[in-house]
């Protein structure tokens, strides 16, 4: 049927009033809808026949429990929002409905729903709310034949069919129990598969749709505001925690509709549907995901996140072979190349599918599970055959850090108390990790702590499904561990006495000035969901930096002609504005910076110099150079372009929509330009240079000035690319995408500079590097955004001294880290038998030990049958096997592991991976087995956590742990009376999440 192809051409949302007679046949009326353009939109509604209900009443479910209810907490600003979910204990409706109306959390008073709509964009932030999502059931009747969301008969069957396998909420259905601005974000189905949603009962839902013809406008907006996310995977959106404002979707011309739907609707989302919305008070939903034909191509091509293991994915075998057999052959050798068209309607019926339908007519109908058949279980089911079908998993990425859901397994807490009592706990931003303050309360375990709704909510156990036989990848993740003392005796978790600061004194409380808060995280041979939460800097910190804790009363007494002894500031010496000006020096820094990657003196803010240790040899290097060539030119770099470093929207912060940049070509590299009089190379994009002035010989705006004694106001350094600024000064392009109220006016041309938004009190922050070199201090600092960390630098400063800085997710766009904050995982070295280390012994507290033992252990991983992951189980914690004499059991095979609750759990076995385990021995004698993670060495700087816990025995053997005196040992640090009137930045959402991830991870 192709009659859906110019039906709807305006993409808006539908709705359907179908008669008893056409409701009862579900595919067939979805093919009418299709033929009527529903599907353009994205999403449709259906309201039933007058008189038809799934449930005769539910007046008999207040008993039921929601065994994994979340906190969803919100980050962000100006439309645009990241959301974490945070685990808490177990409701029963009864008490989530209570919980729903109660005053913190009900719906507030409104005048309609656009006045509802604006209360909830503008609260977002405010009051997590509480969700009752992923509960594996359905409230239909069994005797429910119309619609029922348990058995739509869709060709999504054929993986029950072919392979026995039931993945929850995908071909089963999930119940979703929503109170006032529950939210969903963006996202498409796994696979883009269809999905429907009706509601039972309750307050209405709001829905957002992106039509899919307009889906990749919405992918290419969000990477541009989520540039980090991106770079860690590229469909960070299937991780359902991207919010982005209607009013940002019309700034940027993003086509989309919304509707609300009531209760007794259904809502129908299409392949490749971008959707989201949010509840509008305490209501109940149930939903699942179908397929049809049309839906073949689209999960041929669906994207998959690459970053985590647990993400939904189908084989698509089954579906060709059996539905497009024409095609199969040349699928399977990767020539079936069908652009999808999302105009096309799909066909009412094909010969595959009659002869799929009648053999399914043939069959014995399945029994429908309801209610009281698995929602009531300890553990949800998870149901397998013995046929060829294996459950996989994707491998980590070396490369990347884990973009899961954040589940954080809190204690028990109240349900009265306030979102702000648990904010400190936020999850990281996109980058998240999976974290437990106290493995005693593993009792979550199995209880669909991994689940996330199918087309609309974000918390689908997401699980990869291959119906193919296929290897097993062997790499799986813990989803509910985060030391090697949670699986072992020796090695023991965290006492309640670690957990017993709260929260809110912690926010209180902060960062003290060079301190760090930082707890390793677990670490294999494979890297597990829980990587850093961002990844170690490409270059190399010099070693010789400047330590931050000089004193600020310290007079800057240092004179011009003391030789400079810190390398990363001898390339620098002839640079300070402090210094007559002389060109011929800020040509052979030019110089030698074109020469080195990214060859742009404004991206290389995200990548700093390697430099030689002898700056006169690398004077002597670019002189020699520069003579073979004429006297007013310089050397451009052979490649004469490459692909720059800084994303577009740091050039255009909270300006208008992005414009396009002709000089970024489709694979986006930027010509390279170097002047012939500064000798300066700059990316054409990066500098603003107008396309027909990019050739070999260019000027940059300095020199065609002829202000050739002009400095950066922004900062002490001469050199490098300047520009004009709205006051007729210059300043450095690098400085001013770091410092965050500096705006560019014209983005394209990257000028003039507006420098007024910078507060007076940034100008008198004290630049850690330069203070003691120069007598009078100008420019502005950033800080290092770790915290509220005080420690303040000059961009050109930091950036020369190695400081990593990073892109971030809009509108923080550079993240930097102050050496004091960088993680030790960069620099973890391996520990050799015999070393003197710090580690924790059985008391939980720190002492000086020595590595007596190195040993290579195996753990086993295992996939829990609520979804959940281990990929560090012992393999002595199986305890349906024993594995000590029979080895491994076999791949897929169902196990019985025993947790450190002293409770056992259902789990299917998928691999094993080998880990370096260290026994240390401390002075009493006694042994523990530890992760080189869990241990310092006397060179590593010691966490405020362990430094807190470090003691002394009675009778010390390693004297060498500990260099100062006992006097010196038990000195308090005072602070420095003169941080107390610095400027501190704003602490951003995210930066504040990822510090208080940080904390949760340490306690």
């Amino acid at each position: 049927m192709m009659a859906g192809a110019g039906a709807n051409p305006a993409c808006k949302i539908m709705t359907f009033t179908p008669t008893m007679e056409e409701f009862k046949d579900f595919n067939q009326y979805l093919v009418y809808m299709e033929s009527q353009g529903a599907h353009r939109a994205g999403l449709a509604k259906v309201i039933p026949p007058k008189g038809w209900k799934p449930r005769r009443n539910y007046d008999n479910i207040d008993d039921f429990v929601i065994q994994a209810p979340i906190q969803q907490m919100v980050a962000g600003q100006s439309g645009l929002f990241t959301q974490y979910n945070i685990q808490k204990k177990p409701l029963t409706v009864q008490e989530f409905r209570r919980l729903a109306n109660s005053d913190m959390y009900c719906t507030p008073r409104y005048l309609n729903y656009e006045d509802l709509e604006r209360k909830y964009w503008k609260n977002l932030t405010f009051v997590s709310p509480i969700y009752g999502a992923d509960v594996s059931g359905t409230l239909y009747d069994e005797d429910i034949e119309e619609w029922n969301i348990g058995h739509l008969n869709s060709i999504l069957d054929v993986i029950e069919e072919d392979c026995g396998v039931s993945i929850q909420g995908v071909n089963t259905p999930y119940l979703y129990f929503g109170m006032w601005k529950t939210s969903f974000s963006w996202h498409t189905e796994d696979m883009d598969l269809y999905s429907i949603n009706y509601l039972h009962f309750g307050e209405p839902k709001s829905w957002y749709a992106i039509p899919p013809e307009h889906g990749k406008r919405l992918e290419r907006l969000a990477i541009g505001f989520f540039p980090n996310s991106f770079k860690s995977c590229e469909a960070f959106l299937r991780h359902k925690m991207t919010l982005i404002s209607p009013s940002v979707l019309k700034k940027y011309s993003i086509p989309f509709d919304k509707i609300t739907q009531e209760a007794g609707e259904f809502m129908i989302t299409f392949p490749y549907g971008y959707h989201a919305g949010f509840n509008h008070g305490f209501n109940c939903a149930e939903s699942t995901n179908f397929a049809s034909i049309r839906w073949i191509d689209y999960g041929k091509v669906a994207t998959q996140c690459t970053c985590s293991k647990d993400m939904v994915k189908i084989s698509m075998d089954p579906f060709v072979r059996r539905f497009q057999p024409d095609r199969y052959q040349a699928w399977t050798q990767g020539k079936d190349s069908c652009p999808l068209d999302h105009t096309l309607a799909t066909p009412s019926t094909t010969p595959e599918l009659q002869s799929w339908l009648q053999r399914r007519r043939r069959k014995a109908p399945a029994t429908t599970s309801s209610l009281t058949d698995y929602a009531h279980d300890s553990l949800p089911y998870t149901m397998w055959s013995e046929s060829g079908c294996q459950q996989e998993k994707f491998p980590d990425s070396p490369n990347s850090s884990s973009c899961t859901q954040t589940w954080t397994n809190l204690e028990p807490i109240p349900m009265q108390c306030s979102g702000a009592d648990i904010a400190a706990n936020a999850p990281p931003d996109l980058k998240q990790q999976n974290v437990e303050l106290e493995p005693s309360k593993a009792y979550v375990l199995g209880q669909q702590a991994g689940s996330q709704e199918p087309q609309e909510e974000e918390f689908k156990g997401q699980e990869y499904y291959e119906c193919a036989k296929s290897e097993h990848d062997g790499s799986v993740s813990d989803s509910d561990s985060c030391e090697s003392g949670d699986k072992g005796a020796d090695s023991s978790s965290e006492s309640s006495e670690e957990n017993a600061m709260s929260d809110p004194e912690y926010v209180e409380t902060g960062l003290e000035p060079g301190e760090v808060s930082v707890h390793p995280i677990l670490y294999s041979s494979e890297l597990p969901w829980r990587h850093p939460l961002r990844k170690p800097t490409a270059r190399a910190v010099p070693s010789a930096v400047k330590q931050q804790a000089a004193s600020d009363d310290e007079e800057c007494a240092t004179e011009e002609e003391e030789p400079e002894t810190e390398e990363w500031a001898k390339p620098l010496v002839h640079l300070w504005q402090h210094r007559k000006a002389h060109l011929q020096y800020e040509r052979e820094y030019n110089t030698m910076a074109a020469k080195t990657t990214p060859h742009c003196a404004v991206c290389t803010l995200f990548m700093p110099y390697c430099q030689p240790d002898n700056l006169e040899e690398r004077r002597h290097d670019v002189s020699t150079s520069a003579a073979t060539e004429s006297q007013g030119s310089c050397s451009q770099e052979a490649s004469f372009r490459s692909r720059p470093l800084i994303p577009e929207i740091c050039f255009a912060y909270q300006e208008g929509p992005c414009p396009l940049n002709t000089l970024l070509e489709e694979d986006g590299s930027s010509p390279l330009v170097s002047c012939n009089s500064c000798c300066v190379q700059v990316h054409a994009s990066c500098y603003g240079v107008a396309a027909h002035d990019v050739g070999p010989v260019w000027t940059c705006d300095r020199c065609v000035s002829g202000d050739l004694a002009a400095g950066c106001c922004l900062c002490n350094l001469r050199g490098g690319a300047l520009k004009r600024t709205s006051d007729d000064r210059w300043a450095h392009v690098m400085c001013a995408v770091g410092l965050p109220e500096v705006k560019f006016i014209d983005v394209v041309k990257r000028a003039p500079i507006d420098i007024s938004a910078i507060p007076v009190q940034r100008y008198k922050l004290k630049c850690i590097y330069c203070r003691n070199r120069i007598k009078k201090l100008s420019g502005a600092c950033i800080q290092c955004s770790c915290g509220r960390c005080p420690t303040s630098f000059h961009v050109t400063c930091a950036h020369a001294a190695g400081v990593p800085m990073e892109p971030d997710d809009w509108p923080y766009v550079v993240f930097i880290t102050c050496h004091r904050h960088q993680s030790r995982s960069s620099s973890a070295v391996e520990l050799e038998v015999g070393q003197t280390v710090i580690s924790k012994h059985k008391n939980l507290r720190y002492y000086s030990s020595r590595v007596t033992q190195v040993t290579a252990h195996t753990f086993y991983e295992v996939m829990f049958d609520d979804g959940s992951f281990s990929n560090d189980t012992f393999p002595e914690d199986i305890v349906s096997r024993d594995c000590a004499q029979l080895g491994p059991p076999e791949v897929g095979e169902a196990v019985q592991v025993k947790w450190p609750d002293g409770l056992f759990y259902g789990a299917k076995y998928l691999g094993s991976n080998t880990s370096y385990m260290y026994q240390v021995e401390f002075e009493d004698g006694s042994q523990v087995l530890a992760k080189r993670e869990d241990i310092y060495t006397l060179d590593e700087d010691l966490p405020k956590k362990v430094k807190g816990r470090l003691s002394t025995a009675s009778s010390m053997r390693f004297q060498d742990a500990f260099f100062t005196t006992q006097g010196e040992r038990k000195r308090r640090r005072t602070p420095n009376s003169r941080f107390q009137t610095d400027y501190i930045a704003n602490i951003s959402p995210r930066t504040f999440t990822r510090i208080s991830e940080t904390r949760s991870k340490a306690n």
